[in-house]
This record gives C-alpha cells, sequence and structure tokens, in this order.
C-alpha cells in the first residue's frame, strides 16, 4: 500500500464514520509533528479566496501550516449558486506551498471526472475512498473493534448490537464506548450487553443536556447531580452525555451549511423524533459552547484517569461550570 501523503490528502466518500476516522489520523499525524500547531479550518466555503491565500503564504514562525477545507461545495453534485467552480479549486492546489499541509474532506463520493481529483493526483497528493460498507464488512469491522477495545461480550452480544445500531458504524461506535464505560474492564454477558444497548438511554439520561439549554440552566446540574446520587456510573454518564454533545454539535454543523434542518435524520441516520429534539436543541446553544462542553469532558475523563480529580467532583464541576456559562451568554 502506498504511503500517505500529509503535505496533500483529498479523503472522501459514504461512509461519514471512516471518513471522519481518516481525517482524525490525518490531525494527530501533524499535531505529533508540531503539537502546538493549529489547524486552519475553511467550512463548506462558496467562495475561495481566503483559502487560496491561506495554502500559499509560507508561515513567520512554525515550521508548517495545515489546513482542513471541509466538504466545499465544488466536489458537491449539486453545485451551490454563487460558488467558485470546481475548476477554481483545482486551480489553487497549484499555489499550495511545500511548508503547507492540506487535508480535503467530502462526506460523498467525488465524481471520477472531477478536475479536483486530478489536480491531487498531478501534485502527488493521496485520495482516500470509503465506500458505504455492506453488511459482511460491518460485522468483521465490529470484532475488530471489539477486540481493540478489549471487551469481552457474551455470545449473541455481536448480533444485538448490529439489531440494535444497524449498519452504521457511527452509533455502533457510541455504543461500544458505552459498553467500555459500562464494562469497566469486566465482562459483560449478553443479557447485560442487551440492557446496555438499547437503542435509546432512558429519558431521564437526556435531562442533563435538555435542562442545561432550557429556562433554568442549574437544573441541569441537579439532575445530574441526582443521577449520580441514584448510584449511575460516572463513566457511562460521562460516556453518555459526551455522546449527545457530539451529536449535538453535527446537528448545529449540518444545519449551518443546510440553512435548515430538513434531513438531518437521514444524514445522522436517526429516528426522526431524535432529529426534531437535536434541531430543537442546536437553536438554543451557541455552538462555540457545545464544543467547549465537550472538552470539558474530555478533559475531565483525562483527569480522571491521571487520579487528578474524583469521577463524582469531576461530572460535579462539569455541571456547575456548564449551567454557568449558559446564564453568562445569556447575559452577554
Amino acid at each position: 500500500m502506498a504511503a500517505i501523503s500529509d503535505h496533500l490528502l483529498l479523503i472522501h466518500g459514504e461512509e461519514r464514520f471512516l471518513v471522519d476516522t481518516a481525517v482524525r489520523a490525518w490531525k494527530e499525524r501533524v499535531r505529533a509533528r508540531s503539537p502546538a500547531l493549529d489547524i486552519e479550518l475553511f467550512d463548506a466555503p462558496a467562495k475561495l479566496d481566503r483559502f487560496r491565500q491561506s495554502i500559499a503564504e509560507v508561515p513567520l514562525f512554525d515550521p508548517e501550516r495545515c489546513v482542513l477545507l471541509r466538504d466545499p461545495p465544488q466536489l458537491s453534485a449539486k453545485a451551490r449558486r454563487g460558488s467558485d467552480s470546481p475548476d477554481a479549486l483545482a486551480t489553487a492546489l497549484a499555489g499550495q506551498a511545500p511548508t503547507t499541509s492540506l487535508c480535503i474532506v467530502s462526506h460523498d463520493r467525488v465524481a471520477a471526472q472531477s478536475p479536483v481529483l486530478a489536480a491531487v493526483r498531478a501534485h502527488h497528493g493521496s485520495i482516500s475512498y470509503f465506500a458505504p460498507q455492506r453488511a459482511r464488512e460491518v460485522r468483521a469491522w465490529l470484532d475488530r473493534a471489539i477486540a481493540g477495545l478489549g471487551l469481552t461480550l457474551g455470545r449473541g452480544s455481536v448480533d444485538h448490537l448490529l439489531q440494535a445500531a444497524g449498519t452504521d458504524l457511527g452509533a455502533l461506535n457510541s455504543e461500544l464506548d458505552k459498553l467500555r464505560a459500562y464494562a469497566a474492564g469486566r465482562p459483560l454477558t449478553a443479557d447485560q450487553v442487551a440492557r446496555a444497548v438499547a437503542g435509546d438511554e432512558p429519558p431521564e439520561l437526556y435531562g442533563v443536556v435538555e435542562h442545561l439549554i432550557g429556562e433554568n440552566p442549574a437544573s441541569g446540574a441537579a439532575v445530574l447531580d441526582e443521577l449520580l446520587a441514584d448510584g449511575r456510573s460516572s463513566q457511562h454518564l460521562l460516556s453518555i452525555i459526551a455522546g449527545q454533545l457530539r451529536d449535538l454539535i453535527l446537528a448545529q454543523s449540518y444545519m449551518r451549511v443546510r440553512g435548515n434542518a430538513i434531513g438531518l435524520a437521514a444524514e445522522l441516520r436517526i429516528p426522526d423524533w431524535r432529529a426534531e429534539r437535536l434541531a430543537r436543541q442546536a437553536r438554543s446553544v451557541p455552538p462555540a459552547l457545545a464544543v467547549a462542553w465537550l472538552h470539558q469532558l474530555h478533559e475531565a475523563d483525562r483527569q480522571i484517569k491521571n487520579g487528578e480529580i474524583g469521577d463524582l467532583d469531576a461530572l460535579r464541576v462539569f455541571g456547575l461550570e456548564a449551567a454557568a456559562q449558559v446564564v453568562g451568554a445569556r447575559r452577554g
């Protein structure tokens, strides 16, 4: 297999989870070279002037510049009115500086005749395509993921996972995250897996985020405290809330690009009722705040695992800080 070029990499395909996994891998590789390096994001830009200037500039102090171009309309089968053409994007790549690392990502298949594909090849870049997975391929991926996480699941657990989450790798990955938190290093029986993977969490587990963005944000912290007092696993709660925030951020990104929530359920492969709730939540909280909460949960998880703070305290601190941030954002 040919080595992947991080200097110029185009990632595309209909299997969103694998596309996003490949993008995360690119980010990790460039940050491993320069840990303090910022990655400049261009999110679905109609006009390419700033993007063209960015990839052509040589940084003054850093050894390289890293740029992520996400879902440019120039790679879409449906051209957006007023957008620069695919030829304009292909031409822009000719001006990429040797010190620029560029990743272009499209959550759809780029047409074989696209001039952008030809330009990437002409400039010795790499192209990674991720096709929709067949049922057999999904099962094989799931077996590998379970082994990679060190999970020991009872007979029939894989079948139950596939019945509950279908063939959506992103949904399956979220369920595995829940199981890992629930297992805490112990084997799980098929019955335990069935109880943990019910397709939807109990309604009270949605109360934390729902209350945080409601009229009384402090009640979100109170709900979280009640769940902990009831003996809910802190790692399970952390995983569930982080998953809800990831879905919320994806919904906000989708609605920002499309201008509405039409097609959100199909895009995220979730039931209509859940998409309606996500769309309502997405309009109720600033995107920057949702992203900040996810970062705070990741930091809390790191501190817990390093023994810097107790797991119960970490979640209670998160709930109180999140509520205060909502109140502050509304006053501002």
